[in-house]
């Protein structure tokens, strides 16, 4: 029995339904869980977005296949507007640095982490959400720590969000150049006197070039010179933005990956090193495999992602044109629940599903329900960002906070989160069930799972029987929670 459960829910386990086709967590890490493939448009719009929703099915049933995935890769085409006008209510996303600088961090953070939830959950530009997702992870700042209580905000804005869907020369650049990550990764500090080499590292084993990329430990410390003089600006108007100091920059000659660098380039020397990085072939198959492992599967084979790679190359890193190479691969078309929702994916495709609607204090619940989960946005201390692999999600803690969730949410329990559930009077076990697994799932459930389903909603009455309302009543919570909690909505 789960302490605090709601009495509709005692003595419920999430193996003891469902148990033909497992449990969410069980076998995890091994992929699909043996059940009905859903619908192509069901499956193409829960890889696509946070989470299907009515709208969202009607609409990529509408453009078809090809046509859902060619709209959601042009989000500049998409209107927008709505979130723009929710997303007013937090002015500190589009403040400059000093002015951030002088407020609150605890408020600034937590803006920006709510304002990212309210994207996911809203946005019509539901890939690019993704996109930002993913690179958020892959150029990962803990928003928790020095500066990046503020600055992470203007990372989001001017590196992540301007460039998710654009050229990763840009990206790798502007993440440089940022002063969240300066900040992060100690290149603020970075000297002449005292070169830093964490930057340097993490730039090339995690955003670059991979581990295996070639790289050696002098490479490693001759980029680190490379970028020193890359620092922030602490006073005036400008502070917070980033500064290049000429007076404590290395400006010899160095080599990085037997490539000449010639002395007196000043913050070219930089440049240079990134332009190396941003064309090698391992960071392409780095990038690319990455990709791959986010919208294919943990495992991805490796002619696509050799297909992907040999795109970036030959576009010079267009992030869009990769991503048309994989989401119009065989692969993708096959790969139904092999990737296991994230806790920042359930809760939101949980709170989409359900259309429930946010009242005060709503995000900040969801926050607050995340942080538990183990994966609120910019909460991951490590530079790699929260891991993508289900095996590192698939355990009994993670498990039972998503149940909680499920409980917390079916019964409208979660401050500030609220959803319809009206119910046909005079509905029975049968209908309870049948209404409530189309609404959250859009896919079949397995002749078995629907009859335990239904059995325990009718609690020993007729399948097809009316039930009395102060009996929908206590079931409803417990069976919107099973469904949720159920391999069926947790892979996507």
């Amino acid at each position: 029995m789960l302490e605090g459960a709601p009495a509709s829910a005692r003595g419920l386990t999430r193996r003891n339904l469902f148990t033909s086709g497992a449990s969410a967590g069980a076998g995890a890490a091994a992929g699909s869980s043996g059940l009905p493939a859903p619908d192509p448009t069901v499956y193409l719009v829960n890889r696509l977005t946070f989470g299907q929703q009515a709208a969202d099915l009607a609409r990529a049933a509408r453009l078809g296949w090809d046509g859902f995935i060619a709209e959601q890769l042009e989000p500049e085409q998409i209107d927008d507007s709505a979130l723009d006008a929710a997303l007013g209510a937090f002015p500190t996303l589009s403040m400059r640095p000093s002015r951030l600088l002088a407020m609150d961090k605890k408020t600034v953070s937590e803006a920006l982490a709510q304002a990212t939830i309210l994207r996911a959950i809203y946005s019509q530009r539901q890939l690019l959400e993704l996109m930002v997702d993913f690179w958020t992870n892959h150029f990962n700042v803990f928003g928790h720590e020095k500066l990046d209580f503020w600055l992470k905000t203007v990372d989001d804005r001017e590196v992540i969000r301007a460039h998710a869907l654009g050229n990763f020369g840009d990206l790798l650049r502007a993440s440089a150049a940022s002063p969240a990550m300066l900040s992060y990764l100690d290149n603020a500090s970075n000297t002449k006197r005292g070169p830093n080499e964490n930057y340097a590292r993490e730039m090339m084993e995690l955003h670059t070039l991979g581990l295996n990329g070639g790289q050696t430990q002098q490479d490693v410390e001759e980029v680190a010179r490379c970028f020193t003089g890359w620092t922030i600006q602490t006073t005036g108007p400008e502070r917070g933005t980033f500064r290049y100091n000429p007076d404590t920059h290395d400006d010899s000659a160095h080599v990085f990956l037997g490539q000449g660098i010639p002395a007196g380039r000043g913050m070219g020397q930089g440049l240079q090193v990134l332009a190396i990085c941003a064309g090698h072939p391992a960071t392409a198959a780095h990038v690319a495999g990455k990709l791959c492992v986010r919208f294919v599967s943990d495992n991805p084979s490796p002619a696509l992602v050799a297909a992907a790679a040999a795109t970036f190359s030959a576009t010079g890193g267009d992030i869009r044109q990769v991503m048309r190479t994989i989401l119009g691969s065989a692969d993708f078309a096959a790969a139904a629940d092999l990737k296991l929702r994230r806790p920042f994916e359930a809760a939101v495709a949980a709170v989409r599903a359900l259309d429930a609607q946010l009242g005060d204090g709503g995000l900040a619940s969801l926050a607050g329900a995340l942080r538990l989960m183990g994966q609120l946005p910019f909460n991951w201390q490590p530079p790699n960002g929260y891991p993508d692999s289900n095996a590192a999600w698939a355990n009994t803690n993670g498990m039972l906070s998503r149940w909680n969730l499920g409980l917390a949410l079916g019964a409208n329990a979660l401050a500030g989160v609220s959803a319809d559930f009206t119910v046909a009077p005079g509905a029975s076990a049968a209908q309870l069930a049948d209404q409530f697994a189309a609404r959250l799932l859009a896919r079949p459930l397995l002749a078995a799972d629907r009859g335990q389903l239904i059995a325990w909603v009718a609690a020993g009455r007729p399948p097809q029987a009316p039930l009395p309302a102060a009996q929908v009543r206590a079931k409803l919570p417990g069976l919107i929670a099973l469904i949720l909690d159920s391999p069926y909505f947790q892979w996507r």
